[in-house]
């Protein structure tokens, strides 16, 4: 794969899905902020100047653990409080959904995941006592694994991403050329 502008692009594009690919996390702002870096990455990743990938991946750190902080004090307060008679929807393939703007959109969305978990767990048979407890041991633990989280394993994403983008690059059919006379 050939670094320049584009791949630059690709590259800053595949690392934040990697990061966040349901798009739980950033808001359209980060990702905003994040775009100064669309048309460099080339030059620093030549230069072995990989801190876009630590700055990003520091703001997704923040944004996680503050979302699962936020998460475990809703879930202690009780699953008694989602009303399950309201009609709602979860886009579950988020893929092509966009970037929330607001934080209050993410909080809704989260919101909205929780219910389906819940919900999910009482089909499953547990009682609304055990919901609570499994899911904030779920969000403590995802805080806990996302504090373990080193150096190491940042650099790593971040060249994963950049070498899962030279894979596509050579596994795409190439056009023969042609010789006009």
């Amino acid at each position: 794969m050939i670094l320049n502008d584009a791949s630059s692009g690709k590259l800053l594009d595949e690392y934040i899905t990697n990061l966040d690919p349901s798009k739980s996390f950033f808001l359209e702002q980060d990702i905003e902020e994040f775009s100064r870096f669309r048309t460099e990455l080339d030059e620093m990743l030549e230069l072995g100047d990989v801190s876009p990938a630590f700055l990003i991946f520091n703001r997704y750190v923040f944004l996680s653990v503050s979302q699962f902080q936020r998460i475990v004090k809703i879930l202690e307060k009780g699953i008694d409080q989602f009303d399950f008679t309201i009609d709602e929807s979860l886009l579950i393939n988020r893929e092509k959904a966009e970037w929330k703007s607001k934080q209050a959109d993410l909080d809704n969305f989260w919101r909205k995941r929780l219910k389906d978990s819940i919900i999910s767990l009482r089909l499953a048979g547990k009682k609304d006592n055990e919901i609570g407890e499994m899911l904030i041991k779920r969000f403590k633990n995802r805080i806990k694994r996302t504090a373990q989280t080193n150096s190491e394993d940042v650099f790593q994403l971040y060249i994963n991403s950049f070498t899962r983008l030279s894979l596509i690059h050579i596994s795409e059919p190439t056009r023969p050329l042609y010789i006009s006379y």
